[in-house]
């Protein structure tokens, strides 16, 4: 079992997908600027932060996730920060995830493999 917080996931979940929409637009807007504007010299910069902190005394915390970008201008630079929280659920190992950690039959926390659901009815011999 692996519990490590799946990275792709975890962008995707964050700010429900749309973190990951800001960031793949930021990175197109600094190359762009850097090229139009960077005359060989000046460069962008892109940065994304992660503040952690928990919820309570449970088993949540709130990611606060930052994007930071300064990009060159034709006369100088722009700059901008855009921060979105995000609640999550942590599970065995600290591993991240929107939805609530399942359970075995032990009680301890499995979101790696959820329990078996029914996903087949029977009706009097037909299927």
């Amino acid at each position: 079992m692996n519990n490590k917080t799946d990275v792709n996931q975890f962008l995707a979940e964050l700010n429900a997908g749309i973190l990951k929409e800001k960031l793949a637009y930021t990175l197109s807007e600094a190359a762009l600027a850097t090229v139009v504007h960077g005359n060989g010299k000046k460069k962008a910069k892109v940065a994304i932060e992660f503040t952690l902190g928990q919820v309570g005394e449970n088993e949540q915390v709130i990611v606060s996730a930052k994007i930071a970008h300064k990009m060159p201008t034709k006369r100088g630079v722009k700059s901008e920060e855009d921060t979105t929280e995000t609640p999550m659920f942590v599970g065995i190992g600290g591993r991240l995830s929107i939805g609530v950690p399942q359970e075995d039959n032990n009680g301890q926390s499995d979101i790696e493999n959820p329990p078996a659901t029914v996903t087949k009815f029977t009706t009097k011999g037909k299927e």
